[in-house]
């Protein structure tokens, strides 16, 4: 095969997988509006503004960041906005070159009745615990070791981090936590890696609502200064 047929035959692939990614695309885009409307949503396909509302994971970091298939508007009493989200890393191939990893994420943002310190909540991941801890990435204990080996907390205040991840809460991180979570300022966000469906966007709101639901009331009067009966 000459180069000339090799270069011909790379190109064709690439056409190929440019129009399979541009039609799913398409489709994606079609699902989420209809998805949207039948919940009674607005629908964006695309808000890159949002990127730089939130400080942390999974945002403020890498670059070209993206959002797309922008869903908002009310749930429960609570705004909401739901989207696609995805940045850029670069690394080198020690030959020159540069090497470019696109991270991709469903992101799920709830607004809270006032503003709370922040928390995080993550799964342990590889790390483990005490591997962690002897790296210095120090996180909350608490009473049940099932919930302290399944998961990171992180509060720049432990005082509210034990307020809020009580017994009840921790039963229901336990049987459905299948997202990370954080509490910043006055937005609950939930996030994993991949696209999310509409059906997961559901499902996660769900489980931010839940959340909400079980912090306890005095929690919201001493941190946030608000009645959640009134909210």
């Amino acid at each position: 095969m000459t180069t000339a047929v090799i270069v011909v035959v790379a190109l064709l692939i690439g056409a190929g997988v440019g129009y399979a990614n541009y039609v799913l695309a398409k489709k994606r885009r079609e699902a989420f509006a209809a998805f949207a409307a039948q919940q009674g949503f607005s629908y964006l396909p695309e808000n890159n503004a949002l990127a730089g509302h939130w400080a942390g994971t999974p945002f403020q970091t890498g670059d070209h960041w993206r959002v797309r298939n922008v869903l908002s508007g009310a749930y429960q009493g609570h705004q909401v906005v739901a989207f696609d989200y995805s940045y850029q890393t670069h690394s080198s191939n020690g030959k020159g070159g540069r090497r470019t990893t696109t991270h991709k994420f469903g992101v799920v943002v709830m607004q809270l009745p006032g503003p709370l310190p922040r928390l995080e909540v993550t799964h342990e991941g590889i790390f483990g615990g005490a591997v962690a801890n002897a790296l210095g990435f120090g996180d909350l204990r608490f009473e049940s070791e099932q919930f302290n080996r399944a998961f990171r907390v992180i509060a720049d205040d432990p005082r509210f981090g034990h307020s809020v991840i009580h017994p009840q809460m921790m039963e229901l991180l336990l049987a459905r936590g299948e997202i990370g979570w954080r509490i910043e300022g006055n937005s609950l966000i939930g996030w994993d890696a991949g696209p999310h469906s509409p059906v997961e966007v559901m499902n996660r709101l769900q489980l931010l609502q839940s959340v909400v639901d079980n912090v306890p009331p005095y929690v919201w009067r001493d941190y946030a200064g608000v009645d959640p009966r009134r909210h």
